[in-house]
């Protein structure tokens, strides 16, 4: 064991190499595991027999010194199992002192790919804590431990190999693990057992917080799920007890919400809304668009899968990276991760979903295993996004094709069964994403085109109505309506500005202020077959009549339009609305021209962009 020892320190008197990528690199000394938990993934893997110790050191010596050759930088080195603290003290103190010399030599490289420079860091069951308690405080390393909540489940879950009790062994290390000076956390499996006594589990965290002393600001609840190996492993227990069963995403939710309720108002609230179900946000694995290119599980064997959980599945293998060499095992994660993304079908909800961004169809491997068409853990995900919305936004609606179609992409899934789904089939609509450029929004093609300024200007036209004035607005750029009630004794001056008929005009005599009148009664118009409001009356003012008509009021000419609408009252109809639009000759073809030469300006001021008021007839008896 010394000689790898030595190694890696003559190794890092060496000159590094330009590192091209950040890897997360988990380490597995053995797959051996002293306890035998129901829900365990990993099926008989755990059977296997302890590994040479000369090869646990090797392995990983050889493995930085292959991926530091090759660019790779691994910024977080954590242990795991199999179950790390069945190894000799002695070997982890190896392992921790090869750890701790790459985080020292490599530190400042790391900070400066915006990583932080971790300890070490174990996941473990806890049985076999105390015996390793000198060298853990020695390498100051991170402890994640997995329990059970509440603890009398231990005696149901979590037994040992030889199927005895570890429920007294784990009080006992739950309370040395309180006093561990350095970071330290606990988790627990949630099976149909957990929502089951839920009052129970969230008594038994402050049982630990507050009477143990055990921090649980960064406790992890993390859900069990079906899986080919632990059926195959539990067959039998199966059909007896339900209690390891998988929640449903719906049980899921309920889970969670009781959980809050419980802690929401108290000192660990902001660890359940930030720490607690960290595993089912957009900052873990599971929501990667392909969690291949960064995140690697290395076996003491050399070989090298995509995470504890795909290492029970040959179908998640990247490669030996003593037979297949870094960059063949490196370059083959995203590929393996896609292909079997590629094996997958999808649910039809997940192609317009808000919070796809944050989500990205969940794990694969748990998709695969339990024959999910999405997340399994979807409805919490959801519930999660809407209780912290400043964090995980929603996708606005117009952007949620465009970001699914990128995500297919990504993972090449060419194999996508339905249409919706796939960019690859015929599109039920065909729409530029450039209408999403900001360069072609109605404000910029407006700002661009004087004409078209004047056409849209708030200071065209006004009217007073029974004394009370509305400046007319574009129906298509404003955010409320004008309505007012009218009567056979209203008066409704309209008020023009004094250039409007040489506005986008050679010829003012034969221009015109021009009135549209419509009803809010829908008809369908021509080839679009759209349903739009009914057109009641046009009416036009040429120039020189209206000025001849009209009576000056400072830069506008006013003219009183009150028997024009009042000869109408016959199309009005109780309780409907009415729309009355006024813009001028000139005006009015400029815009259609416009809507012929800019298909982005059509589109957007496809409904009439005038000014306009509306307005309720009431008919006086």
């Amino acid at each position: 064991m010394t000689d790898n020892i030595i190694k890696t320190d003559q190794q890092a008197n060496q000159p590094p190499s330009p590192f091209s990528k950040a890897i997360h690199l988990l380490y597995v000394p053995t797959t051996f595991c002293n306890m035998r938990c129901r829900y365990c993934y990993l099926g008989d893997l755990t059977a296997a027999a302890k590994p040479d110790p000369d090869k646990v050191l090797g392995t990983l010596n050889t493995a930085l010194e292959q991926l530091l050759a090759h660019g790779y930088l691994p910024f977080n080195l954590s242990f795991h199992g199999g179950e790390v603290t069945t190894l000799s003290s002695e070997l982890l103190d190896g392992l921790f002192s090869i750890a701790a010399r790459h985080y020292a030599h490599y530190g400042e490289k790391i900070k400066a790919q915006s990583f932080r420079v971790s300890p070490p860091h174990i996941k473990t069951n806890l049985f076999d804590f105390q015996r390793h308690w000198d060298v853990f405080v020695k390498h100051r390393v991170s402890i994640s431990g997995s329990v059970d909540l509440p603890l009398r489940l231990h005696e149901q879950f979590r037994r040992d190999r030889q199927g005895r009790s570890t429920l007294n062994q784990i009080r006992k290390n739950l309370k040395l693990l309180a006093a561990y000076p350095h970071n330290k956390k606990i988790s627990c499996v949630v099976t149909r057992a957990h929502l089951e006594a839920v009052e129970d589990f969230i008594a038994e965290i402050k049982y630990l917080h507050d009477e143990i002393g055990l921090d649980m600001s960064r406790f992890n609840v993390m859900f069990g799920f079906d899986s080919a190996e632990n059926k195959n492993k539990f067959q039998q227990l199966q059909q007896q007890d339900q209690g390891a069963a998988m929640l449903t995403d719906a049980e899921q939710v309920r889970f969670y919400q009781a959980v809050k309720k419980a802690f929401v108002g108290t000192s660990l609230e902001n660890p359940l809304r930030t720490e607690w179900f960290k595993e089912f946000t957009p900052e873990f694995c599971c929501s990667s668009i392909n969690c291949g290119g960064k995140f690697f599980l290395l076996q003491f064997d050399g070989e090298v899968f995509s995470c504890p959980r795909g290492q029970s599945s040959p179908a998640y293998r990247y490669g030996n990276i003593f037979t297949d060499g870094v960059e063949a095992v490196i370059n083959n994660g995203w590929n393996m991760m896609e292909r079997n993304e590629n094996l997958l079908d999808i649910d039809d909800d997940c192609a317009c979903c808000p919070w796809l961004a944050h989500c990205n169809l969940g794990c694969t491997f748990v998709r695969q295993e339990t024959g999910l068409r999405k997340s399994y853990t979807c409805l919490l995900q959801k519930q999660l996004y809407q209780d912290a919305p400043d964090r995980w936004p929603p996708l606005p609606p117009e952007k949620i094709a465009a970001y699914a179609q990128r995500l297919f992409l990504n993972n090449n899934l060419k194999k996508l069964q339905r249409p919706l789904q796939s960019p690859y089939t015929k599109k039920e609509r065909v729409i530029s994403p450039e209408l999403f450029d900001d360069t072609n929004t109605l404000n910029e093609i407006i700002r661009r085109d004087t004409k078209l300024q004047a056409l849209y200007s708030d200071e065209l036209f006004f009217l007073r109505i029974n004394g009370v004035e509305y400046r007319l607005r574009s129906a298509i750029l404003k955010n409320e309506m004008d309505i007012e009630v009218l009567d056979k004794s209203s008066t409704i001056l309209l008020g023009v500005r004094e250039d409007v008929f040489s506005l986008a005009c050679n010829d003012e005599i034969n221009n015109y202020v021009h009135l549209m009148l419509l009803r809010d009664t829908a008809v369908v118009y021509g080839d679009e077959q759209r349903s739009k409001q009914e057109h009641i009356f046009d009416y036009s003012f040429y120039r020189n009549a209206f000025f001849t008509a009209a009576r000056q009021e400072g830069n506008y000419a006013l003219l009183d339009i009150s028997q024009l609408l009042i000869s109408h009252a016959q199309f009005y109809l109780e309780g409907v609305r009415n729309n009355l639009f006024i813009t001028t000759k000139t005006l009015r073809e400029y815009h259609y021209s416009k809507h012929r030469k800019n298909a982005f300006y059509h589109i957007q001021a496809i409904n009439l962009p005038f000014q306009n008021i509306e307005f309720y007839w009431h008919e006086n008896n």
